[in-house]
């Protein structure tokens, strides 16, 4: 058993230190080992917690309101948020080594590092007090896109269809299919629904709909809003990106502003949006709105400039931490499918780093007024994470609304099945956009 764990720890820790961060598959590879070994969880007998302090610069300056996470192994987060000095003092952390990891709102995430890039592990002693060395934030700067984007790209309109949906009655729209080339991967799920027969003038606003599952799954909920007046462009992630949340959003970026530029249709307004995810899909949003948000109000490489003025989470992830931690406390119904899914981001205790980009909690500053949808009933997502989000916001003093229901969907659905919990959430979804498009 020494020899094979001797070998284990050359399969697995050496690779993930020379790179700084483990892959995905090590990550899931090392879990399936723990599991099989009996050491993914373990528990100590009960002592005293212990406390952390140190401070968050940027730039040599104080930054207050960033928050500072520490988390166990299995995701457990123990937080605090910088005063106005930049300092943070973390209460009762189980006595252990930790990396920590920081964020603030239009700062990038950091984690603690040494002289190599190698995490920095801070010990917590129980019932004693220890420093934290200085975290350095930068700030974020939003992704330079080129111009002449549907070129570089290689766009391509490679399907029209006419569409319908059961509901609302009489729904139909056209729908175009789109690939494009982006960051050394093909992205062939990008969809494009106008309602029919517009005059030649007619310029619509535009909904951007980032969808956790195969886009044309969600047909009848694109054609759906397209049949209300606006135009529709859907967007799934793509398998080869993996659990990579920034080359999502990045693929995302590319997208909204194919559209915003006229390059999939004239009809499209360019200026403001109403964004909407749901589950994995809203964590890609999340990392789009740190870039458009920042560019409120300048003008991009495009020339067009840019609002996202509202965007609404259905079922959505906001904090990863505490996500984990049900994932490993058995209490989330996870598909088979993405039964690995947590497990490849890592060690929240010693690569927090992934599970921040996932948690809009701690950023919660920098979103435009958002819609929370969640069912109580959400066994996938459970709707503790809408309540994290909605007193994130409140706190922040960012508008927010929500629609919390008991029903057994866990997303927007448009079927047979439809409920009347799913056609309010519809109608609700359509009086938010409306609103902050400053159509009522």
């Amino acid at each position: 058993m020494t020899s094979i764990r001797f070998t284990l720890f050359f399969l697995l820790i050496v690779p993930c230190l020379s790179a700084c961060q483990p892959t995905p598959a090590a990550n899931v590879l090392n879990y399936i080992v723990a599991q099989r070994l009996g050491t993914l969880v373990t528990a100590g007998p009960p002592s005293p917690g212990g406390t952390l302090t140190g401070r968050v610069l940027a730039a040599g300056v104080p930054v207050a309101g960033a928050t500072v996470v520490v988390a166990e192994r299995t995701g457990t987060p123990h937080a605090a948020q910088t005063d106005p000095q930049g300092r943070y003092r973390i209460e009762n952390i189980p006595p252990g080594e930790y990396v920590p990891g920081a964020v603030a709102a239009h700062y990038n995430e950091t984690a603690l590092q040494d002289l190599f890039g190698l995490p920095l592990l801070v010990t917590v002693r129980g019932g004693m007090t220890s420093e934290a060395p200085t975290f350095a934030l930068t700030r974020h700067e939003p992704e330079a896109l080129p111009a002449a984007l549907a070129v570089t790209t290689h766009l391509v309109l490679t399907g029209t269809a006419t569409t319908t949906a059961s509901f609302p009655a009489g729904a139909v729209a056209q729908m175009q299919r789109f690939e494009f080339e982006h960051a050394g991967a093909h992205i062939d799920t990008l969809r494009l629904y106008l309602p029919l027969n517009l005059a030649p003038t007619t310029k619509l606003p535009l909904l951007f709909l980032v969808y956790p599952t195969p886009v044309d799954l969600w047909q009848q909920v694109s054609v759906a809003y397209a049949a209300q007046g606006f135009a529709v462009v859907a967007l799934s992630p793509i398998a080869a990106r993996g659990v990579d949340i920034e080359a999502h959003a990045s693929d995302a970026h590319v997208a909204l502003e194919l559209a915003r530029s006229g390059a999939l249709n004239a009809h499209i307004r360019g200026d403001k949006v109403v964004a909407l995810g749901g589950s994995f899909s809203s964590a890609i949003l999340n990392r789009l709105l740190a870039d458009v948000s920042t560019s409120v109000g300048t003008d991009d490489s495009l020339g067009t400039g840019s609002e996202i003025a509202g965007w609404v989470t259905v079922g959505g992830i906001s904090n990863a931490f505490n996500g984990t931690a049900s994932f490993y406390a058995g209490q989330l119904a996870i598909p088979p499918q993405y039964k690995y899914l947590i497990p490849a981001l890592g060690l929240p205790n010693l690569y927090p780093l992934d599970f921040l980009r996932f948690s809009p909690v701690y950023t919660a500053a920098q979103l435009p007024p958002t819609l929370i949808i969640h069912t109580d009933v959400d066994h996938v997502i459970p709707i503790d994470q809408a309540y994290q989000l909605e007193a994130a916001l409140r706190a922040n003093r960012v508008p927010v609304e929500v629609y919390y229901y008991k029903d057994v969907s866990h997303y927007l659905q448009i079927d047979e099945n439809m409920t009347d919990q799913g056609r309010e959430m519809f109608y609700r979804v359509l009086t938010f956009a409306r609103r902050v498009l400053g159509k009522e």
